[in-house]
């Protein structure tokens, strides 16, 4: 009797030894980044679905939680609004540095009042980029109106020497607000892991698989902020699905993680720097799930560039009807989940 016993304990040993060697895995960290909150009233049981699939989300479903806290905008960061009013001097040459980092602090006091804070925070500042020439399109005005401030202060300037000095200035002075900004987050909560969203950038409207020579010296030249950053977070949003081969989409994937890998690299010192991109199951020209081959082919992508981790992102907007809650439900119980643990 005794001898069945062992006999049924080894096999029953093995049989479990087996099925823990065929589980599926995921490879990296989802974090759950979308306003789910909003779904409460209509009992859909979020909270368990980010559970079935590994993923991890906020305790209670909230959107600033123990797992991940995302800023917008917080503090006073320059900027030029739509109907031309400027907040704290429209430019950071112009700005006020000290009552922007006040505010700041007071935006991580309230939206963060753990002190031991251990999951990761997203400074989400798009008003304007630190690299000058990359404020093209609809940011263009920045360079416009720092050009128009140079030229009042040096009226006998060539065209020249105005854009130089209009460059010089925004930069440096852009670099004082991205740096100690960060720096004063890491400060005030310094068991998490922070980054700003959407850093490094990478322009490859051409579905290519890199960034090019350009863009990467501009990121270099950027290095102080990727130094100060814990964690890198590229902006994959597939906007306009259609406008391009499953391919293509691999390929623009591939130039974005790519580069925030290269910088990565290339800050030596001993501190560890996860890449952690952004991604929404939606595509931002249509508001449009995804087709499941865009998400089978994403995660296949990432998981071959060996990424830490990534940021499943939605907006209010997405989930601010029942009927949009439940379709993103059924989205991720029967699409999404599947696709990460497959």
């Amino acid at each position: 009797m005794f001898f069945k016993v062992l006999v049924l304990l080894f096999y029953t040993a093995l049989a479990q030894d087996s099925h823990a060697r065929n589980v599926k895995v995921n490879p990296f960290k989802t974090f759950w980044n979308m306003p789910t909150f909003q779904c409460a009233g209509h009992k859909l049981g979020f909270e368990k679905l980010g559970e079935k699939y590994n993923i991890l989300q906020n305790k209670n479903d909230v959107f600033q939680g123990d797992q991940m806290t995302i800023l917008y905008h917080p503090g006073s960061f320059p900027e030029i609004k739509s109907d031309g009013n400027l907040t704290n001097g429209g430019v950071p040459q112009e700005a006020n540095l000290t009552e922007h980092l006040r505010l700041f602090e007071a935006t991580i006091n309230r939206s963060i009042p753990d002190v031991h804070f251990a999951g990761m925070g997203i400074i989400d500042f798009e008003h304007w980029r630190p690299v000058y020439d990359q404020n093209f399109g609809a940011l263009n005005k920045y360079r416009q109106l720092s050009e128009k401030i140079e030229k009042k202060r040096h009226p006998s300037w060539s065209t020249a020497q105005i854009k130089a000095e209009a460059r010089r200035r925004f930069e440096l002075h852009g670099r004082k607000f991205m740096e100690s900004s960060i720096l004063l987050a890491q400060r005030l909560r310094p068991n998490a892991t922070w980054g700003y969203y959407g850093f490094p950038h990478c322009f490859n409207h051409q579905m290519q698989d890199t960034c090019g020579a350009h863009l990467e010296a501009q990121n270099d030249n950027t290095n102080w902020l990727f130094s100060a950053s814990d964690t890198l977070n590229p902006s994959l949003y597939v906007y306009g699905e259609g406008k391009a081969t499953q391919d293509q989409w691999k390929d623009w994937l591939k130039g974005r993680v790519k580069e925030a890998q290269r910088v990565r690299d290339g800050v030596k010192d001993e501190k560890r720097r996860t890449v952690v991109p952004y991604y929404t199951l939606l595509d931002p020209s249509n508001n449009e799930f995804l087709s499941k081959e865009t998400i089978v082919n994403s995660i296949s992508t990432l998981r071959e560039l060996k990424i830490d981790g990534w940021i499943i992102w939605a907006s209010s907007s997405h989930v601010n009807s029942r009927q949009k809650c439940e379709d993103l439900y059924k989205f991720i119980d029967t699409v999404f989940g599947p696709a990460l643990i497959r």
